[in-house]
């Protein structure tokens, strides 16, 4: 039995697939530094899980046989979508910026001048 390739996407969509060496097994599509979706096993299968999610157009999961299957129908999948996926995956990299991390804001304690004393607690001391 001959390894069918994925179908050919654009140069700036990637597949990494896991080695030995890694914390997860499968495959995952990548959108220059946005991870687009990863085949991951489950039970006696393996599963596609869109990760860029789509608002408008909501992806459900798909089991595949192999980590090869996976890759052909993510292929397809996104070959179909290129244009949309390249706006999502734009968004996403804007939300991660704008969610970055900030420094911390001076408390409201340290920006309040220290109370007077009223007249009265003057008078009883």
């Amino acid at each position: 039995m001959t390894k069918a390739v994925p179908m050919k996407l654009p140069s700036d969509f990637t597949w990494v697939e896991a080695t030995s060496d890694d914390a997860w097994a499968g495959a995952r599509l990548m959108l220059e530094d946005c991870k687009v979706l990863e085949i991951h096993p489950c039970r006696d299968g393996w599963l596609v899980s869109v990760q860029l999610h789509d608002p408008l157009n909501p992806q459900a999961n798909v089991a595949v046989r192999s980590v090869a299957a996976g890759m052909r129908w993510s292929a397809r999948w996104a070959r179909s979508r290129v244009a949309r996926l390249r706006v999502l995956a734009a968004g996403e990299r804007r939300r991660v910026v704008a969610v970055a991390p900030m420094p911390l804001p001076i408390p409201a304690s340290a920006t309040v001048a220290p109370r007077r004393p009223s007249i009265q607690e003057l008078a009883d001391a």
